[in-house]
């Protein structure tokens, strides 16, 4: 079901997580991730709960997961918009955004970097959609952090070459995932916040902290 322009409610797939099993993630000793906000690695954040916000950008189609450390999602959703007036698109985006917030509010938020591929409309798109988030996440205070394709892929999967296939049945094997069929933008944004869970516990083992 599609969302109105206005409406801050989107897709939310949610229930008791399904049981994972304990397949040991590839040994990824080389990943060295970026320090920093918005750097595409970690640094510390006030807030001490733990919750890491995933998002997969689109003016189509925006989701959201909530990752509890290190393997539980807590809740997914996916707002999808209406063809119109881009700006009623990305209220749209905005407003679940806001209520997703006001439920949970999360220590840490991740975003993959802006990816410039052949089909140029949709990065623009993208582009909007980015923007719109990460001016929300600042507003309220979330630092954010942001990660290449290839990195979410080498620390998922190690191998910086994986498709959305691999993708998914590593985060099958290893993530407390939602009972229900999750669509390609939830699944997305729940593999970027795992890629900064674990990119977080790496730069901390790495420091001692």
């Amino acid at each position: 079901m599609k969302e109105s322009e206005g409406s801050p409610v989107g897709r939310i797939h949610s229930g008791r997580p399904q049981a994972s099993s304990n397949q040991t993630p590839p040994n990824r000793s080389r990943w060295k991730p970026q320090e920093g906000a918005r750097g595409g690695g970690p640094q510390s954040s006030p807030a001490s709960n733990g919750l890491i916000l995933g998002v997969d950008p689109g003016l189509a189609g925006t989701g959201f997961a909530l990752l509890a450390d290190p393997n539980l999602v807590l809740k997914c959703s996916t707002v999808v918009t209406i063809p119109g007036r881009d700006g009623a698109r990305l209220l749209t985006i905005t407003n679940h955004l806001r209520a997703f917030l006001a439920e949970h509010m999360p220590a840490e938020a991740s975003i993959e970097e802006l990816f410039m591929g052949r089909n140029a409309t949709s990065a623009v798109g993208v582009a909007q959609a980015r923007g719109a988030i990460l001016t929300v996440l600042e507003e309220c205070g979330v630092p954010v952090y942001e990660y290449k394709p290839s990195q979410v892929k080498v620390i998922l999967t190690g191998y910086g070459n994986a498709d959305k296939s691999q993708i998914a049945r590593m985060l099958s094997a290893q993530v407390k995932m939602p009972e229900g069929r999750l669509d390609e933008h939830a699944r997305d944004a729940i593999a970027i916040a795992v890629c900064h869970a674990r990119s977080r516990r790496f730069s901390r083992a790495a420091s001692g902290t």
